[in-house]
């Protein structure tokens, strides 16, 4: 039985390192997109619950987190989400005055960075 020669063993490590990185590399990229749209995610949510604040009316933050759970995002960002939702019903909440409202929505919002 013969070993081979190095110019075959070369090959052989060459062609084992291409195939591992041809099985790699796909994960790698769906793994950077996800970073990134939950990055994204971040930033638009973020905007559209301190234009709520501003505003003092939380309908579009409604709306995005209902179009989002017909997104992927709404199992990648699940967390993110629930503490989305969780402002939203501090807005609905006639339990609390608007300063304490606006203190609990604004810690939570801390939580959602980017």
């Amino acid at each position: 039985m013969e070993i081979g020669s190095l110019a075959e063993w070369a090959t052989a490590v060459a062609e084992t390192a291409a195939v591992l990185v041809a099985l790699f590399l796909p994960y790698l990229e769906r793994r950077r997109e996800n970073r990134r749209n939950s990055r994204n995610l971040k930033i638009m949510l973020r905007g559209i619950i301190q234009r709520a604040l501003q505003q003092g009316d939380p309908h579009s933050l409604e709306t995005f987190l209902n179009l989002s759970t017909l997104t992927d995002a709404g199992e990648r960002d699940k967390e993110t989400l629930d503490v989305a939702r969780q402002i939203l019903e501090l807005f609905r909440s006639q339990d609390m005055d608007e300063r304490q409202r606006r203190t609990e929505i604004e810690a939570l919002l801390d939580g959602i960075r980017p």
